[in-house]
């Protein structure tokens, strides 16, 4: 979908210099352990734990479907009613799922511990074989089942399952010190609250939580360090250390009365696309509803972060599919466009513009050219207009039907972008008169996901040039909309919607 044309463009490496961009790719990037920016993307431990259930669950089938193949066919040489062997699979893989959901083994506190898997499987699959004995008895279903199939798949399961284990055992052990399983914490408070948060969290035995540093307002009147964690500077410099390291949640650390100065805290950090929580420790061990917990100190939630554990993953694989996909279908139309874009006019036929990306990053994304080359406008002063002469003849077409935007597809797969999401603006872009994040309070909000080649604004009239205020809040507020309502669902109907839009709409120019 079009937003903002050539005539919009900033240079990268110039957005500080020119504009008053709020800690954007500008300060020097504070320094993890090592000396080196803690880049490291923290694995949901949620998703790794779900995948380990399904597999359990396709092992067992697997396990039966082998021993079926192994001994019933090639052994016994015949083929017996594979129906009843697939629901003795089935019922099999179910209830050891359930055994084991029960027994919180798959907690993932429990999951690097090698001898508590192995000892926890081996009941589970027992208990699970002894129901299903037990079960096959009484009905008198017996002479039904082989022996030696029912033997060679309790073998192969017990098997498949400790090789299961034994391989997690050491991929975790490899991701923990890779740093990819360790949720990145940042307080704000270094005073009393602040310190008893930090000494709790180190002293409990969650060795997958580790504070990233501290942050206080008032310098001047704070330790260096609280419990060996350094206190890196202001909530400023918080704003700007999560912008350019990974902080995976954020816990405010003060009084309880002083609720001004936690609205204000809370104001000012839910920019971030990150988990903001209120230390609740003070209050005693008085049970609580919805309360959570960062190791073994004690939250309240104020804000989660959109588009996490399960929620992302089927994100990032809808964006990775069907943006190959998507991507192999229209290489045939991108390859004939760009040569009606080199053969129209002299220049380039792609044309890298500079847009807010994920978490407020500046990312480079491609676009056909549409306008003269001498007349682009790179500060993005000149907004495009409709029968803008700086536009080409074939970029007229293109703009029309949005296909200057195919190449974007090449964003998507490189994960800077997704198929769906708000629309990334230039980071010159204006709404009236005024630069678009001035303009709307909200504005960074929408930037919590990664930024979409269409969007819910874009398929509800909001597409084309936008030169009111009104208008810059009216599309922010139907971003903010999908963010908060997103399922696959509503890409799919998005998607959808986006070709009749490009179809209808005149207003893209």
């Amino acid at each position: 979908m079009a937003d903002l044309k050539e005539g919009q463009a900033v240079p990268l490496g110039t957005v500080g210099d020119r504009l008053a961009i709020p800690d954007v790719a500008r300060r020097p990037p504070y320094q993890a352990a090592g000396g080196r920016p803690d880049a490291v993307r923290t694995m949901s431990h949620e998703v790794i734990a779900g995948f380990l259930q399904l597999i359990d669950f396709l092992v067992v089938l697997g396990a039966g479907v082998v021993a079926y193949l192994a001994y019933v066919i090639s052994v016994v040489g015949q083929r017996f009613e594979y129906e009843r062997y697939g629901m003795a699979m089935l019922a099999a893989a179910v209830m050891l799922v359930a055994i084991l959901r029960k027994t919180d083994s798959y907690n993932f506190r429990h999951l690097p511990r090698l001898r508590v898997q192995l000892t926890r499987v081996s009941f589970a699959w027992s208990a699970t074989i002894a129901v299903l004995a037990t079960l096959v008895f009484v009905v008198k279903m017996a002479t039904f089942f082989s022996r030696g199939w029912s033997i060679s798949w309790v073998v192969v399961t017990f098997c498949g399952l400790a090789i299961v284990r034994v391989s997690l055992f050491y991929l975790l052990r490899q991701w923990t010190r890779s740093g990819r399983l360790t949720r990145k914490v940042a307080v704000v408070g270094a005073g009393e609250i602040g310190e008893r948060l930090v000494a709790r969290i180190q002293a409990s035995d969650d060795k997958f939580v580790r504070i990233s540093g501290i942050f206080d307002d008032r310098l001047s009147r704070v330790p260096g360090t609280v419990y060996g964690c350094p206190v890196l500077g202001t909530t400023d410099d918080l704003i700007t250390y999560a912008r350019q390291s990974v902080v995976d949640e954020i816990i405010i650390a003060l009084p309880l009365r002083a609720d001004l100065r936690i609205a204000e805290l809370a104001a000012k950090l839910k920019t971030l696309p990150v988990d903001l929580r209120l230390s609740i420790d003070e209050i005693g061990g008085f049970p609580l509803r919805g309360v959570g917990a960062t190791a073994s100190a004690r939250t309240l939630e104020i804000i989660d972060r959109p588009l996490k554990h399960w929620s992302g993953m089927a994100k990032w694989l809808e964006d990775r599919i069907l943006g190959v996909l998507l991507l192999a279908c229209t290489a045939p139309i991108m390859a004939v466009t760009a040569l009606l874009v080199k053969l129209d006019s002299a220049g380039p036929v792609f044309f890298l513009q500079n847009r807010f990306g994920f978490n407020n990053k500046v990312i480079r994304v491609f676009k056909f050219r549409t306008m003269y080359v001498e007349q682009g406008n790179a500060p993005g002063e000149i907004r495009t207009v409709q029968d803008d002469p700086r536009v080409t003849r074939i970029g007229r077409f293109l703009r029309r039907f949005s296909l200057d935007e195919l190449p974007q597809l090449l964003n998507v797969v490189r994960g800077e972008m997704s198929l769906v999401g708000p629309r990334p603006h230039a980071v010159a872009m204006r709404a009236g008169t005024k630069l678009y994040y001035e303009a709307v309070g909200e504005y960074f909000l929408r930037h919590h996901v990664r930024p979409g080649m269409t969007g819910w604004a874009q398929v509800n009239g909001h597409r084309g040039e936008i030169d009111t205020e009104a208008k810059a809040r009216g599309r922010v507020a139907l971003d903010l909309w999908y963010i908060d309502h997103w399922s696959f669902w509503l890409d799919l109907k998005i998607l959808a919607l986006t070709a009749v839009a490009v179809w209808k709409q005149d207003n893209a120019y």
